[in-house]
């Protein structure tokens, strides 16, 4: 190695000065052009760093919330009474010394009164309303019962699971629905290798099927927001899911799939 490293660098004195400028710009736009390779193009650097998304359940058009649900913590257990002592028993059995003597009433006088300073009802108004309610033929009571409205509801329609391809990748993923025809794909528990340019698709190919396949017929539900966590993406309302069955992460510079996962019917 050294022998040829004097070779070269003889050479490199022996020649002209134009020259060695020469070979300089050549040799910093090669240098130049091979960083541009590593950290833009091939994006190298991205395979070891995750780029990590928790995105909460979707928000459905119609209100209908899609979210993890919430275990309410237990009750703390009551804390232990002692039994009362002799002598606050004999207390809590004698008479009261303030009670009101039999035959004394303790109601509060009749004028209609209410919490708030202003909320006072004269006698003369009571009246007056009970007389319009009489007129009117109205009950003292008028009881209802309503059933709760109907509201959306958020439902699995199709799940499955992701298989690893070019790049391990698991997780889990549900279409969910409100019964109005929007839809979401939910990642869970999601993870696949970081790398540049990558999409999510829904494809008519197999999960199992060649790497071309996957492109041939297949809709494109934007970039995939991080190769770990979970993530909500929203399916095209007219689009036949029994079609477009595989849920495909793909590498749109490199034409690679990362991983795919079959949808079943829920």
């Amino acid at each position: 190695m050294k022998p040829l490293i004097s070779r070269l660098w003889g050479w490199l004195n022996a020649l002209p000065v134009r020259a060695k400028l020469l070979v300089a710009v050549v040799s910093a736009a090669l240098l130049g052009l091979l960083i541009w390779l590593v950290f833009f193009w091939f994006a190298f650097q991205t395979y070891f760093i995750d780029d990590k998304v928790e995105e909460a359940g979707p928000v459905f058009d119609s209100g209908a919330v899609a979210d993890n649900q919430v275990v309410e913590p237990a009750a703390p257990d009551p804390p232990a009474v002692d039994p009362p002592s002799p002598a606050v028993e004999a207390t809590a059995a004698a008479p009261d010394a303030t009670a009101p003597a039999p035959g004394t009433s303790t109601a509060a006088p009749t004028t209609a009164t209410g919490p708030m300073p202003g909320d006072e009802l004269s006698e003369e108004l009571v009246a007056e309303m009970d007389e319009a309610m009489e007129e009117l033929g109205m009950p003292e009571e008028q009881p209802v019962a309503e059933t709760m409205p109907d509201m959306p509801q958020v439902g699995v329609e199709a799940s499955g699971e992701f298989i690893s391809r070019s790049h391990p990748t698991s997780g889990t993923v549900d279409v969910l629905g409100d019964g109005t025809g929007q839809r979401f794909l939910r990642f869970e528990d999601f993870r696949t290798d970081n790398g540049p340019d990558l999409n999510v698709y829904l494809s008519a190919a197999p999960p199992d099927a060649p790497v071309g396949q996957f492109t041939d017929v297949f809709v494109d539900l934007g970039d995939l927001k991080g190769n770990v966590g979970s993530q909500n993406y929203e399916i095209p309302r007219d689009l036949d899911l029994d079609v477009y069955s595989t849920v495909v992460i793909w590498c749109v510079r490199f034409s690679v799939v990362f991983g795919a996962a079959e949808l079943a019917a829920g």
